[in-house]
């Protein structure tokens, strides 16, 4: 169906959409153009759009993600205060919510830069699962005070129909904090309603009468006039003939399998079987179409999904015959047309959203495909099924009706009255509507209402807009977190940088103290009736204060790129580059939009810069190689060797640098100059194994320097490791703090294991205890190959259950302790989110 010129709902809906920020719950009747209207929004709307769905299917069906999956949430029930929260797994609050969340920088990126969120089937979705989005966009977008983070966002669905699902363990932990479990109850909503749009023109059905008693059984006031033509229909004999046109809808799965099971093998034909072609991620519970679909010449058939073809052939929910059946087309017949429709395989792609990192623009990554013919067998489905889809004839059995709204959006999907078949005989009892939703669908808003509120709205989102543009919070978090990553491995980076970056974090607070001044300015010119696309005054501001910015920005990316970081670790390296260059790109999107002030300020010339935006190329490298590290050591030549050597064995071996030799081992060997494997072994961060490992590479370059310099070894005059470990044991220490020592002095677990006369397990027991510290990096003692395949074993693992299931599918090779050790990584790296989002 297209879009409605003639509809001034639609229009005004659209409008509200593209030229506010407020959030808006749209509903409307059956067939009234909500999805029609949701693909409109996705294919013309201006704003970085992410669509969502509460279950798989419909999210499939929507071209979007699952609300679950896209923010990551657990299945638990979410507390929305800390008031009478006890931890433990079957709930979750705030404070336990963010803790357990690791959002990678992508993932972090796509909701920073997400603008318009829409949320398809709002009816099941969950008031605590509103609040817990809510929870997650405010903090990773740094905007605590508004709803959702400043997202916008599109509810879009029909109370009236299915409800959301919520176990009554789970609702008795949440009622003391919701007086219903629907989403306009969520504590979002209740402190910030949402503008109330209702589309009214029905295109499903014309029969007036029968649209009068939809409203009936849609509001639960059902006449007796209305329930006595309701029943007219009721028919308990009735029986599905092959290729008459009626679908069965019914209230449960084994009636809907059963019956076409029954009518399939009535057929006296060729069973034919199409296995879908299933590639890429895609969950089983969010396959469109049966996975494995039998056919037969003669079956009833329905179509799930659209025709892409510009003339529409078929529709979801098209009823058919099959007629013949080839080796790649399925031939179906429907009644009143003349001509067969030839079927083809269909694809339905699964997406995840991810930012463009040049253009700062949110994509549609497809990660899934499922590809199957578009049918399904059709003499039965069921209510739930059926939501969405469109029929001429239907029997309905939805006299055991379990569900508030079943019969509703069973008899809602029929065109007309007399194409409908009772099986049993609807009662009030049935018809159960929820007094909430009837309360709730009293805030129905008028035209004139809608219109009013667009032109209020589209003042406020400009002024929005405006007040953004001065808002650096993004840039000077980011900048922070780059400065804690510094400070907290600051041994891996050279001392200038610590200064260097806190004055660039001082200059970005600077420029946000000032551009605090400038939006206290702005607001005292918003004060006017005047959007500040029409303003004068304003614009002549934005004029101004562009030109200042931009070139406090300019400055400022320039002292990036004078960054004087050094580390000659790549893993550190890649951590800062990574990060500087995020702050960087970060202020040149601000100053790319700041130009689009230069001229007259308008919501459209806004949008059109933040499309074009292209990141400009930005060359640092932390990594030693790059930039010298400046060190004391009274042999330079040797030293920038020994670095030059440990740094091609890393890279021809893809290790990272402290498995070879970290910065105080080759500071030890230009300082000492060992001759000598027995002497290489008193370097720190050499044992044995090591030093039988890579010693002699290093020997070979520090004899030849000292045979050219005519120096000798001073390793005499160092303190030996059996020296230190003797000063040790004459205080009563930690046996596990022993083994840690020993293994930061380069020993293997089999030589701590040896030189302690312990068992390796007890060994590597210790050194778990210092994974779980963050004081041994789980890198330091499983190969990366082993890490991989083990992570997604152990995703829902609980502490305390046994891991001998994870350790059987693993195989041999890997052991026990390996998957101990990567789970102590897990518990550590929970711990470390946890205790940053606290400070």
């Amino acid at each position: 169906m297209a879009i409605d010129q003639d509809n001034k709902i639609f229009q005004l809906a659209e409008s509200l959409v593209n030229e506010s920020n407020r959030n808006i719950f749209l509903t409307g009747k059956a067939g009234t153009g909500k999805t029609t209207f949701l693909k409109h929004i996705r294919q013309h709307c201006i704003k970085q759009i992410a669509v969502t769905a509460p279950t798989g299917v419909a999210a499939i069906n929507a071209g979007g993600a699952t609300i679950h999956s896209f923010f990551q949430l657990p299945l638990s029930p979410f507390m929305p205060e800390a008031r009478g929260f006890m931890q433990n797994d079957s709930m979750v609050n705030k404070h336990s919510l963010l803790g357990r969340m690791r959002l990678n920088n992508e993932k972090r990126k796509v909701l920073q830069q997400l603008e318009l969120l829409i949320i398809d089937e709002i009816s099941m979705v969950r008031c605590d699962t509103l609040d817990a989005i809510d929870t997650v966009l405010r903090h990773f977008r740094y905007r605590n005070s508004e709803p959702f983070g400043g997202v916008q966002v599109l509810f879009i669905g029909d109370m009236f129909q299915l409800p959301p699902i919520i176990p009554d363990n789970e609702w008795n932990l949440l009622r003391d904090f919701y007086s219903s479990p629907y989403f306009f109850d969520s504590q979002v909503m209740r402190q910030f309603p949402p503008v109330y749009i209702e589309f009214q023109k029905i295109y499903r059905q014309s029969d007036e009468k029968f649209i009068h008693l939809l409203n009936e059984v849609r509001h639960n006031n059902l006449s007796d006039a209305g329930m006595e033509l309701l029943n007219s229909r009721y028919d308990p004999w009735f029986e599905l003939s092959s290729n008459d046109g009626y679908i069965f809808l019914t209230t449960h799965n084994y009636k809907s399998d059963s019956t076409n099971a029954e009518e399939l093998a009535k057929l006296r034909q060729k069973t034919f079987s199409f296995k879908a072609e299933v590639t890429g991620e895609f969950s089983d519970k969010a396959y469109p179409a049966d996975e494995k679909l039998e056919l037969k010449v003669g079956a009833q058939v329905m179509f799930v999904k659209n025709d892409k073809e510009r003339v529409k052939r078929y529709f979801n929910g098209k009823i058919g015959t099959v007629t013949k059946i080839e080796d790649d087309a399925i031939f179906v017949q429907c009644k009143y047309e003349d001509d067969e429709i030839e079927v083809s395989k269909e694809t339905w792609e699964n997406v995840r959203y991810s930012v463009d990192k040049q253009t700062q623009q949110l994509e549609e990554e497809v990660i899934g495909k499922f590809v199957q013919y578009p049918l399904r067998l059709a003499w039965a489905i069921t209510i739930h099924k059926s939501q969405g889809l469109t029929f001429d004839k239907a029997v309905i059995d939805a006299g055991r009706a379990f569900a508030p709204g079943q019969v509703y959006v069973a008899l809602s999907r029929c065109t007309s009255l007399n194409g409908i078949v009772l099986k049993s005989q609807i009662t009030p009892s049935g018809l159960q509507t929820d007094k909430k939703i009837i309360e709730f669908f009293g805030h129905s808003t008028t035209e004139e209402s809608l219109q009013e509120q667009l032109y209020q709205s589209k003042k406020i989102y400009q002024q929005s807009l405006l007040l953004a543009l001065y808002d650096f919070t993004a840039t000077i978090k980011q900048c922070s977190a780059l400065n804690k990553i510094v400070k907290d491995n600051k041994a891996a980076y050279n001392a200038e940088l610590l200064l260097w970056l806190d004055e660039v974090e001082k200059a970005l607070n600077a420029l946000q103290t000032v551009a605090d001044k400038f939006k206290l300015q702005l607001n005292k010119l918003f004060i006017t009736d005047e959007l500040p696309e029409e303003n004068n005054a304003i614009q002549q501001r934005l004029h101004s204060a562009a030109g200042y910015f931009i070139k406090q920005l300019d400055e400022l990316m320039e002292t990036l790129k004078q960054s004087p970081a050094s580390t000659d670790s790549k893993m550190h390296a890649k951590a800062y580059n990574d990060n500087l260059k995020e702050v960087f790109v970060l202020l040149a999107e601000k100053k790319y939009l700041l130009q689009s002030c230069i001229e007259d300020f308008s919501v459209n010339r806004y949008y059109s810069f933040k499309k074009d935006f292209v990141a400009p190329p930005f060359y640092v490298n932390a990594y030693a190689t790059a930039s010298e590290q400046k060190t004391e050591t009274p042999h330079p030549d040797l030293h920038k060797k020994l670095r030059e050597l440990r740094n091609k064995i890393c890279e021809q071996k893809n290790l990272p640098i402290y498995y070879v030799a970290n910065s105080a081992t080759i500071d030890e060997m230009a300082f000492y100059l060992p001759q000598n494997l027995d002497e290489i072994v008193k370097i720190k961060g050499f044992g044995q194994a090591k030093a039988k490992q890579y010693g002699y590479l290093f020997l070979e370059v520090i004899n030849e320097y000292c045979n050219e310099h005519n120096v000798t070894s001073s390793i005499a005059g160092k303190q030996s490791k059996k020296e230190r470990k003797q000063k040790t044991e004459t205080v009563k220490e930690d046996t596990k703090n022993v083994s840690y020592t020993l293994f930061r002095e380069g020993n293997s677990v089999e030589e701590i294991a040896k030189l302690r006369n312990l068992a390796i397990g007890t060994i590597e027991g210790h050194l778990i205890f210092y994974i779980k510290r963050g004081m041994i990096l789980i890198h330091e003692l499983v190969e990366q190959e082993k890490i991989v395949s083990i992570q997604p074993h152990i995703e829902h693992f609980e502490n305390g259950a046994s891991i001998t299931s994870i350790k059987e599918k693993l195989g041999d090779n890997i052991s026990y302790s390996e998957i101990r050790m990567v789970l102590a990584a897990r518990e550590w790296e929970r711990t470390k989110g946890k205790t940053d989002k606290e400070d």
